[in-house]
């Protein structure tokens, strides 16, 4: 049983492309060109090369919504003179270099003492709203038995004001122990 030959033309062309006869023949055949015939090798080249570019616009595109509705996108200008090549990854890059601007800002401020963290700030507050409650709080059992003896409308108004006072200035002055009583 002799074998049939074929012409070649694929070899020829993978070896001219510098790929395998498989990937040759899979290429040529996306791009419509039949290897069993002769063919021109810079055509084949010249389709190969648009089909491979080809490939990629359907990725460059965004894959949810128009991106002329984007509202970042119109305040940003396009830094990039290859932008016009494929502007959404050009608008990506840019938003992502002026969140990394931004980020770098917050950490700057943050460092420099002009920003703190919520939770902390929460947290802070917290501690103090605590500590100015139990500080009123704690008046009236310091001054309950003065109070009840004295029947003077002025001094009672006097003592409240000196012990409130008292309590909050302990609470300024850093001292958590409470006011001492009159």
């Amino acid at each position: 049983m002799e074998r049939k030959k074929r012409p070649g033309y694929l070899t020829q062309y993978a070896n001219h492309a510098g790929i395998t006869k498989p990937a040759a023949a899979e290429q040529l055949k996306r791009v419509g060109i039949d290897y069993m015939q002769p063919f021109d090798f810079a055509e084949a080249d010249k389709r190969r090369e648009a089909a491979r570019h080809a490939d990629r616009a359907a990725y460059s595109k965004p894959i949810y919504g128009d991106p002329h509705d984007d509202p970042e996108s119109e305040e940003e200008d396009e830094p990039d003179p290859d932008a016009a090549k494929d502007p959404v990854f050009a608008r990506s890059q840019a938003r992502k270099e002026l969140f990394r601007a931004k980020m770098a800002e917050l950490d700057y401020q943050e460092r420099l003492g002009k920003l703190i963290d919520k939770e902390k700030a929460d947290e802070e507050y917290f501690r103090i709203g605590r500590l100015v409650r139990d500080a009123l709080l704690n008046i009236p059992s310091r001054l309950a038995g003065i109070l009840a003896a004295e029947s003077d409308q002025r001094k009672v108004h006097d003592l409240l004001e000196k012990e409130i006072r008292q309590a909050l200035e302990a609470l300024v002055h850093g001292n958590t122990g409470g006011a001492a009583a009159a």
